[in-house]
């Protein structure tokens, strides 16, 4: 079962990150892009969260990264 719940708009390209827990972040298009662009590195993919929530980011385990670089391709 995934531990995320990842919600990406086909029209604006918003993406919405939402852990099990409720906590939830929210990307603009282009940081969602730039989220793709680091997909297959779980550090990069880290990173760029860690510019729109540095906590949120941090909070991330292995599996959770390894979904967002599986889901958002």
């Amino acid at each position: 079962m995934a531990k995320l719940n990842i919600q990406l708009c086909p029209e604006t390209g918003i993406c919405s990150l939402i852990k099990e827990d409720g906590k939830k972040i929210d990307m603009i298009a282009s940081e969602a892009d730039q989220l793709r662009q680091a997909s297959g590195d779980p550090e990069k993919i880290k990173a760029v969260l860690a510019q729109v929530d540095p906590k949120f980011s941090e909070e991330l385990d292995t599996e959770e990264l390894n979904q967002i670089a599986t889901e958002l391709k």
